[in-house]
């Protein structure tokens, strides 16, 4: 009983601290409450902004100098150009993996 009543008292607190968490979450978030159409027509439009002009709508709203910073940063925290060794041996053995994996049978077994 006394779990049950903490549950509901917590449940009453709680209720809005996940909304702001669910921003940077992105179109799925609408998806879940139902404005799928909203959606929908929000990520269309931001594709066809990004294929019709090769950049995203963010990058329209930045400045030059802020877009470059962006870049900048992407490029220091890619492993792939500051140790190209260690990319290519990580992509063999993915490719590796990946041959082994493809002729077996992965599913759930049932016991």
């Amino acid at each position: 009983m006394n779990r049950i009543l903490i549950l509901l008292i917590l449940g009453l607190f709680l209720t809005g601290c996940y909304s702001s968490s669910l921003t940077m979450v992105g179109p799925a978030t609408g998806v879940a409450s139902g404005k799928i159409g909203e959606s929908a027509v929000s990520s269309s439009l931001n594709y066809a902004v990004k294929k019709q002009t090769g950049k995203s709508a963010a990058e329209h709203i930045l400045s030059e100098s802020q877009n470059k910073k962006i870049a900048q940063t992407k490029a220091k925290i890619n492993p792939c150009k500051t140790n190209e060794s260690l990319c290519v041996m990580l992509k063999t053995r993915v490719n590796k993996m990946q041959k082994k994996l493809n002729g077996k049978n992965l599913q759930a077994k049932n016991n």
